[in-house]
């Protein structure tokens, strides 16, 4: 049984989308093949937060066939494309960091600053590599011979 205070949060989570019960695989959030699930507690107070997709074997090859469909998507995207959709995945992230603490307080039990404080933590990776990703140049090698050049061309 949950706290009135943790329901009034889970049920806000629940309503904007931040807690699912179903997995994401190919763009489309889906359930477990057989249908089953399995609880998600907070381990600090043993709350049952929500039930989540069990997912198995089949969904992850799914999911993985998925992943690299995506990354050939990906690798044919310019420096500047790629930076973009990173700099977006970063500020939705800012944009919902106390929704986002609010959750892993949840689920792991942690002080809600603390949470909060690792969500920012985290999206500044992600805005580090969107900056990263502008500057995705070739190098020139030395080579052995002196009619030969090499580079590599970084995708």
């Amino acid at each position: 049984q949950m706290s009135t205070a943790s329901e009034s949060i889970a049920a806000h989570l629940k309503s904007s989308g931040l807690i699912r019960r179903q997995g994401l695989i190919g763009g489309k959030w889906i359930d477990a093949y057989d249908g089953r699930t399995f609880e998600v507690t907070n381990p600090a107070t043993g709350e049952v937060i929500t039930n989540v997709a069990r997912m198995g074997g089949k969904e992850t090859d799914d999911a993985i066939a998925s992943a690299h469909d995506a990354f050939l998507a990906w690798s044919k995207l310019t420096a500047a494309e790629r930076s973009k959709c990173l700099r977006k995945w970063h500020d939705l992230i800012i944009s919902r960091k106390e929704e986002l603490g609010q959750l892993m307080t949840l689920e792991q039990g942690k002080p809600l600053k603390e949470a909060i404080g690792e969500v920012g933590y985290g999206a500044s990776f992600i805005e580090f590599y969107a900056e990263e990703a502008k500057r995705v140049y070739g190098d020139v090698i030395p080579a052995t011979l002196p009619d030969r050049r090499l580079f590599v061309l970084k995708q």
